[in-house]
């Protein structure tokens, strides 16, 4: 699944068949960052407009809309041990919503107010990792808590994207250090 910036459309792919089997409008604004439940239901979208939504994979339908956020959505990350997902956002924050209630439960907010640029999620669903656009930083959350782990620096430019290992002991990052 990926999102079409242009178009503002939600378009599902059938990469081995070279065609779409979903094309959907979608967002007001340009679509920024889609990704898909670890057991392939449902399909979130986040675009500019600062809206999360949630479609059914199977029938292309947005069956709920987020309106959380104040500003662009710039990633998200969905947990493969709960039915939660994150978002991260150019408004400073990243927020946890629930597959379940379809609600958001908690708000999850660095030390230095910054724009968010991507955010991971690591196998256990208890660890969340957010990079920052602006101060280099990557914040390591509690996702029960909400609280600050740690916040790891060596980044010279904003990251551009993170990841754990399948087994959950590593953390991957990029970033645009010269």
């Amino acid at each position: 699944a990926f999102g079409s910036s242009h178009l503002k459309q939600l378009l599902v792919w059938d990469w081995k068949g070279e065609n779409y089997l979903l094309k959907e409008q979608s967002h007001y604004y340009d679509i920024t960052t889609t990704a898909i439940t670890a057991d392939g239901q449902c399909i979130i979208s986040g675009g500019d407009d600062g809206k999360v939504k949630v479609w059914r994979a199977d029938s292309g339908q947005c069956f709920v809309t987020f309106n959380d956020h104040t500003a662009g959505i710039t990633g998200i990350a969905c947990s493969s041990s709960t039915n939660a997902f994150f978002t991260a956002s150019k408004d400073g924050t990243v927020r946890g919503f629930d597959l379940v209630r379809f609600r958001n439960f908690r708000i999850f907010t660095p030390s230095q107010r910054t724009q968010l640029s991507c955010v991971a999620v690591d196998p256990s669903g208890e660890v969340l990792a957010v990079g920052s656009s602006r101060d280099s930083t990557i914040t390591l959350f509690s996702v029960q808590t909400g609280r600050i782990i740690d916040e790891l620096k060596g980044h010279e430019g904003p990251v551009t994207s993170i990841a754990f290992h399948p087994n959950g002991t590593t953390l991957v990052s990029g970033s645009l250090d010269k």
